[in-house]
């Protein structure tokens, strides 16, 4: 039974191996290998901040309630149905929904720029960035007399890899790589991305 899981196994990454080869044309392909802690901390937080707000989420229709009761508008305005707390603790629920929709939908986008894999073919580069169920592909040509390579690093930045490489022509940016860390097979194409 492990023989043939080993077997299975091995087919599926060939096969995967072979897609990946049509697709850059060769094997000769280096990838940088991005730092995916950032993002994690992203999405943990923004589900912490979200499961917070949920758990207190009686005290905006408390203060609702409490603050219509203040100014009296229903006595002002003659509208007796919004002397009952239930119709707040709904006013509350949707104000909940919509600002954690919002902030699902900002958290994606964030999440789709982070998400980007970089990848160094000969003397060109290619930027793949998912976008929804499909792929976006960026190449361009990274020779020194063409395109400018920011590199921003420093002891924090590689203690916590966020380091990024920045590519720009005639300072309009090209693309940038996902925070990586600067060390292992990442500084060999480090090396080749920076001609030294």
């Amino acid at each position: 039974m492990k023989q043939k899981l080993k077997e299975l196994r091995f087919k599926i990454t060939e096969y995967k191996a072979k897609r990946t080869n049509a697709f850059f044309g060769t094997s000769l392909y280096e990838k940088i290998t991005p730092n995916l802690i950032p993002q994690y901390i992203l999405v943990i937080a923004v589900g912490c901040f979200l499961f917070l707000l949920y758990q207190y989420i009686h005290i905006l229709s408390d203060f609702l309630f409490w603050f219509v009761g203040i100014l009296e508008i229903t006595k002002v305005l003659k509208i007796p149905f919004l002397d009952h707390l239930k119709y707040y603790q709904y006013l509350t629920l949707f104000v909940y929904f919509y600002l954690s929709f919002s902030l699902l939908w900002d958290l994606a986008g964030l999440l789709s720029k982070l998400n980007v894999s970089v990848y160094l073919i000969r003397n060109e580069v290619w930027i793949i960035r998912k976008k929804g169920f499909g792929h976006s592909l960026f190449k361009f040509d990274c020779s020194p007399d063409k395109t400018q390579v920011d590199w921003s690093h420093s002891g924090v930045l590689d203690f916590f890899g966020l380091n990024q490489v920045v590519w720009k022509k005639d300072d309009h940016i090209l693309g940038t790589s996902p925070y990586f860390f600067p060390y292992g097979k990442n500084r060999s194409i480090l090396n080749q991305i920076l001609k030294r």
